[in-house]
């Protein structure tokens, strides 16, 4: 009886699928999907019951799924283990949503504090309502001296990369005890911080706060300092803690010191 089976060049096959010969010929090579029949001459042809197997294949590269997972699932397909595998994707998918709604979030925060900065009046004064918001505090080991060393900060600064999620890291500063900012005008740090995509042990306290934006750089400090204390005092506001000084534009974000952004931030009654 003659054989009735039809087959297909590759060239064929792949303008069936719209897609590149070379992609055929990656499947043959990793033995993902390999020709029913080659002959002498070298050429190669694919059988019309293939053709079932590469729409397999295909749908399941267009959900995501990757290689060694698709080439698992047609060596041995059947109903149960296919939607085994459907299940084990649905799950992957979700973990990923998750993640990038999280992300989302984190870019989101960044965003907005950088728009405030640009579009707050430097100098002025503002009082506002916060939530809890979760951060990670690094000491900074530089004790006894009457001005914090950039090396000091520097190595607590890697030490908060180090034990953090840089995916939820937002805003980075540094921690000033209130007396010691009266006294040295953010000259002596305690600690490094990052506001946080996470939970975490620490938090910036519920409550309201006192803040003002200043434009320059950090060399500055002293005269950021100056103001904010004397609009807290002209307002007779009663603060509580410690002093968050957050360099909310730096130069992740531009060349220019004077364009950078420093935020001070205190909690008040």
């Amino acid at each position: 009886m003659k054989n009735s089976t039809v087959y297909y060049t590759p060239g064929k096959v792949a303008s069936f699928y719209s897609i590149k010969k070379d992609t055929l010929l990656f499947y043959d090579r990793i033995g993902l999907f390999s020709p029913s029949l080659r002959k002498e001459n070298g050429y190669r042809y694919y059988s019309a019951d293939q053709l079932s197997e590469l729409d397999t294949i295909l749908t399941l590269r267009d959900l995501d799924f990757s290689l060694p997972d698709i080439k698992d699932a047609v060596a041995d397909l059947n109903t149960p283990s296919f939607i085994s595998l459907l299940e084990k994707e649905e799950e992957s998918i979700r973990k990923k949503i998750s993640s990038y709604k999280s992300l989302l979030g984190v870019v989101s925060t960044i965003k907005a504090s950088m728009k405030e900065a640009c579009e707050a009046e430097k100098g002025k004064l503002y009082t506002a309502f916060f939530k809890a918001q979760p951060v990670i505090r690094i000491p900074i080991m530089d004790e006894g001296k009457e001005k914090t060393s950039d090396e000091a900060w520097e190595d607590a600064y890697r030490k908060l990369i180090a034990v953090a999620d840089g995916k939820a890291l937002m805003n980075i500063g540094s921690i000033v005890r209130l007396d010691e900012a009266r006294k040295h005008l953010g000259a002596i740090c305690r600690e490094v911080y990052a506001t946080y995509g996470k939970n975490t042990s620490s938090v910036i306290e519920e409550g309201r706060y006192a803040y003002m934006f200043f434009k320059g750089p950090l060399s500055c400090l002293p005269s950021f300092y100056e103001q904010f204390f004397a609009a807290t005092d002209k307002e007779n506001l009663h603060l509580l803690g410690d002093i968050y000084e957050e360099l909310t534009i730096s130069s992740i974000a531009t060349k220019d010191e004077n364009e950078h952004v420093t935020k001070l931030m205190v909690r008040i009654e």
